[in-house]
């Protein structure tokens, strides 16, 4: 949750002390619990933290009508301590924040893998952790933490809008259906840079993935009509959408890169027409 914060300040999306349960934080939040989920009794769930961190004097745990919350499901908004909030504005402090919330409260792959994902290269290999991790498990903890700092740029970036049907879904928990899908497989090329990514809803990004349909050089959908069947209502079919453009949110600065675009349709036999 510390963790989602800070990232939430250097990023300008903290303006005030108070702040909700948005789902820039919650994206965050998820992602850097995947790195510990393993060892994680139950789902984790950013209620939990948003309420219960209240207790350390981070912050004040309030409801929608900005009145003292008393449980995790009424917590809808906090404010932060003046003082800590000052603190956030300065990049020195979260840089020793993050160094030491992951070097003091987390096992050695996790820190390896949170170290990658803070995009940070130093801290996580102390002699406790070389002497601990094998290098193949060092591998995939970096792994793991690129593949989630990936997935924030590209769903953020996107603001939590699929570029096939440009639908957004969040739950109350701020949960969203889109999801990061790597343009060029990440297996084979390891690319990880948020222009290789495309927001995409659960199904788009299977039927990305399965090559049934690409995107041109001018952002226009190409649909391998020829390679599936399907049924439904129009409206939700694949084939409906051939010829349309990608769906960016109006406040969306994020693009594909044309030329990996390019490589996907090559890879998949399609013709851009």
């Amino acid at each position: 949750m510390l963790l989602a914060l800070l990232d939430l300040a250097e990023s300008g999306e903290l303006p005030s002390r108070a702040f909700p349960r948005s789902p820039g934080l919650a994206l965050r939040f998820r992602s850097y619990g995947s790195i510990v989920a393993d060892r994680w009794p139950a789902r984790l769930d950013l209620r939990m933290p948003f309420f219960h961190l209240s207790t350390q004097g981070f912050w004040e745990p309030l409801t929608n009508e900005m009145h003292r919350a008393g449980s995790p499901e009424s917590c809808a908004v906090c404010e932060m301590h003046p003082e800590f909030f000052a603190l956030l504005a300065d990049a020195t402090f979260r840089l020793k924040a993050r160094m030491i919330l992951v070097s003091r409260y987390f096992a050695p792959e996790e820190k390896i893998a949170l170290f990658e994902t803070l995009g940070l290269q130093t801290g996580g290999r102390d002699e406790t952790t070389t002497a601990r991790v094998l290098e193949e498990a060092e591998e995939v903890a970096k792994r793991k933490g690129r593949c989630a700092r990936f997935a924030v740029r590209v769903v953020s970036e996107y603001r939590f809008t699929g570029a096939l049907t440009c639908y957004r879904c969040m739950t109350t928990d701020s949960a969203t259906i889109v999801d990061a899908a790597h343009i060029e497989k990440w297996a084979t090329t390891q690319n990880d840079n948020p222009d290789n990514g495309l927001a995409l809803s659960k199904n788009a990004h299977w039927m990305f993935d399965e090559g049934l349909w690409s995107v041109d050089e001018d952002f226009r959908i190409v649909v391998a009509s020829n390679r599936f069947t399907e049924n439904g209502p129009e409206t939700l079919k694949l084939a409906s959408f051939a010829g349309r453009h990608l769906q960016f949110d109006p406040s969306a600065k994020l693009r594909p890169a044309p030329e990996l675009l390019k490589r996907h349709r090559h890879y998949h036999g399609i013709r851009s027409r």
